[in-house]
């Protein structure tokens, strides 16, 4: 058994390859990752390890997966809020939930507002793209009509510190656009930030604290599922 690796572009793959033929399979797309903390915490095997900010900005790449190490465990795959990181056959999933009533009226709000664009207008009906929403919710708070549910899967707090330079770059980095300047300080809106930890690796002064104090997981009769919900917990600070 070993593992090949592929690099084409901004896609990273990792093949397992027992007896000649290909097994299981991570794919890691950078144009959709936003470089937040939750692979790298998981991870029970220290194979995925965080590039310094600059090189995100630079590079792109925002995370550097070890194929040596990395046993295609699928736990990053789990909880990654993005789908950048995804492996075959996982099972195991952050339980969450997005219920909308599109018969509306036609205000595009959900469309405008939705950062990732998962929310789109086809041959005049709105549909949502599930790949691409993070769920963070925006679109729910800012229907006008409340005809949109989203239940986040993870819940929690962040703290920007007084020592904060009012730099930017945590509110630049948020995937949900959580973070603002309200005249006078960096401010959070909880309501909409999916506690990924971005803002906290991406500050350079390291003043931002992001708590998560509940983890939703879908049971699983799979085996392995208490070791995975035990790397899951690690998530909570």
């Amino acid at each position: 058994m070993m593992n090949i690796v592929e690099s084409k572009g901004k896609q990273f793959v990792i093949k397992r390859v027992v007896d000649g033929r290909d097994g299981r399979m991570l794919r890691y797309n950078s144009s959709m990752c936003f470089g937040c903390e939750m692979c790298s915490t998981v991870c029970p095997q220290n194979a995925i390890t965080l590039y310094p900010i600059a090189y995100m900005f630079v590079r792109g790449s925002k995370i550097r997966i070890d194929s040596n190490k990395c046993i295609l465990c699928g736990i990053c795959s789990e909880v990654c809020p993005s789908n950048a990181l995804k492996v075959d056959g996982v099972k195991i999933n952050l339980r969450k939930f997005f219920l909308a009533n599109f018969e509306c009226e036609d205000c595009k709000i959900c469309e405008e507002v939705c950062p990732w664009d998962a929310i789109l207008s086809v041959d005049g009906k709105k549909e949502w793209v599930k790949e691409l929403c993070i769920f963070c919710g925006r679109c729910a708070k800012y229907c006008p009509d409340d005809k949109i549910f989203v239940e986040k899967p993870i819940s929690g707090e962040v703290n920007i510190g007084d020592d904060c330079k009012l730099c930017g770059v945590c509110m630049d980095i948020c995937p949900s656009n959580a973070i603002s300047f309200d005249g006078k300080k960096m401010v959070v809106d909880t309501d909409i930030c999916i506690f990924c930890g971005a803002c906290r690796n991406a500050c350079p002064i390291k003043v931002i604290e992001v708590k998560r104090y509940d983890i939703k997981i879908e049971n699983s009769d799979y085996p392995w599922f208490f070791r995975h919900r035990e790397a899951i917990n690690t998530l909570k600070r």
